[in-house]
């Protein structure tokens, strides 16, 4: 695939009445977006989306004006170039949201020359991690490992790292639940520089074991702050649970690397669109070490 063919092709067009507009390289996508409490802005790009996500009495689909044997564009961001593909649960494979925090990965590693031992944990389908491995390139003694507990996305974040030209061996990849691989890697006396963690603020395990963000972000932090080296060089913490603050999010990061909260910036995860709705995402804490 030529990747100069879709750099930077993500665009958010408006959202309201708990959905969101977007487009990629021509292709409009209408999904859920339930914090988007609110009428739209540009009414007049709704009418006829090419995909369509919708919540029935039968279920959940995805309603496809193209046919439905049309290749769905990849997403794309520099060199960064993410398969899509139309999921259950409405997800399309990508959180443009993070942005932000992609651009402050990139920057961060590329103006360090140390060897870093980096883990992405809730890894997803890999938008960090091939970040990372890209910024690391060619810089001996250095590991990105990318840890999701589920396999499809793993597997999806494979193909993702293939499609945005990264080598086989470039990244480490795990299928795990993060509780039991930390505990492994303290056990093992395994230590990383960098942290990356993107936590739901619900989710369910094999065996029926809930996770859910409020009551387990402690014991989390306590394991991440045991597989940390002593100087650490960055810890990047993501947040969609409107019920954790930005406030809650630093006191949990400033614990864990034992830094005072003034020196860790807090950043709201926004959808910014030229001219509809904006749609604020999420929040995120995150710190680097000054070279």
């Amino acid at each position: 695939m030529n990747e100069n063919a879709c750099q930077d092709n993500y665009e958010f067009l408006d959202c309201g009445h708990l959905k969101r507009l977007e487009r990629v390289s021509g292709c409009t996508f209408l999904r859920q977006a339930p914090q988007a409490d609110f009428p739209p802005s540009l009414k007049e790009l709704w009418s006829s989306p090419d995909y369509e996500y919708r919540i029935e009495s039968k279920g959940f689909s995805w309603n496809m004006t193209p046919r439905e044997d049309e290749a769905l564009p990849d997403f794309c961001s520099g060199s960064l170039v993410m398969e899509i593909r139309l999921s259950e649960n409405g997800q399309i494979g990508v959180y443009p949201e993070q942005q932000n925090n992609w651009d402050w990965l990139g920057a961060f590693i590329s103006e360090t020359e140390n060897p870093l031992r980096i883990l992405n944990g809730f890894a997803y389908t890999g938008a960090s991690t091939i970040v990372c491995a890209q910024a690391l390139k060619g810089r001996a003694d250095s590991e990105i490992c990318h840890l999701d507990s589920s396999k499809s996305a793993v597997n999806w974040a494979r193909t993702n790292r293939g499609k945005s030209g990264l080598p086989e061996d470039s990244i480490r990849f795990i299928v795990d639940d993060i509780s039991r691989f930390l505990d492994r890697e303290i056990r093992r006396g395994n230590r990383y520089d960098g942290l990356i963690l993107d936590p739901p603020a619900f989710g369910r395990a094999k065996g029926g074991v809930t996770w859910i963000l409020k009551r387990d972000l402690p014991s989390l932090m306590d394991r991440c702050r045991q597989v940390l080296v002593p100087e650490p060089s960055f810890f990047l913490l993501s947040c969609h649970d409107p019920e954790i603050s930005k406030a809650d999010l630093a006191s949990a990061l400033a614990g864990t690397i034992g830094r005072n909260r003034s020196e860790i910036e807090t950043v709201d995860l926004i959808l910014s669109s030229k001219n509809g709705n904006s749609l604020p995402n999420g929040i995120a804490a995150r710190w680097s070490r000054k070279y």
